[in-house]
């Protein structure tokens, strides 16, 4: 009797080893279905991961309409313990307007709901630096690449480039470039940062 009782926790050990196994080969098997990254002033700049897992890397896409105008907002946190907020130490936002379909949008807007626009946000010793657009100069573009259908979803993916001047909100002297910005969003994730499917 005892050497059933054993034989059956070994057997049981043996099937929560294989099931926890399975589940971890599951992890290291998601790829994220999202990706952005860029260079600011030459130098690369990527958002934040969350505690070291590819999935959960901080940024993300909100798609809405406003009538029948489609448009996509494009939020990216860089920070050294990963906050994603008005605190953390690099942010990009990038909105585009009327998006409809693959195309050159340019970005001359103010900042606002329901305008084209790039800001990107230095947050360092206590002080903050704000980056725009011009609103009187074509100094940004945006390059919408592919449209992508979201199986089982109303929502459509992206997949673009970004890349533009920003000047100094306080200080038009000051401003700084970025470069080479791709993004890819297969999946429009604007409640988490999980980047791979869920």
């Amino acid at each position: 009797m005892l050497k059933k009782i054993i034989q059956l926790l070994g057997l049981g050990l043996l099937i929560l080893a294989l099931g926890c196994n399975k589940k971890d080969k599951l992890k290291e098997d998601l790829k994220p279905l999202n990706s952005f990254s860029m260079y600011l002033n030459d130098q690369f700049w990527q958002p934040s991961l969350i505690d070291n897992d590819s999935c959960f890397s901080t940024f993300h896409c909100d798609y809405s309409e406003i009538g029948e105008m489609p448009f996509y907002t494009i939020i990216a946190y860089k920070d050294s313990q990963s906050r994603a907020n008005t605190l953390s130490e690099n942010m990009i936002r990038i909105q585009i307007m009327n998006v409809n379909s693959t195309g050159l949008f340019n970005i001359s807007d103010p900042f606002g709901d329901f305008n084209s626009y790039a800001m990107f946000v230095i947050n360092e010793s206590g002080n903050q630096k704000i980056y725009q657009n011009s609103a009187t100069k074509i100094s940004s573009e945006i390059i919408i690449e592919e449209m992508l259908p979201i199986d089982g979803s109303i929502l459509t993916g992206i997949r673009g480039s970004f890349s533009g001047i920003l000047y100094n909100n306080v200080n038009p002297n000051d401003s700084i470039v970025i470069d080479n910005c791709k993004f890819t969003f297969k999946k429009i994730n604007w409640a988490n940062f999980c980047q791979c499917d869920e």
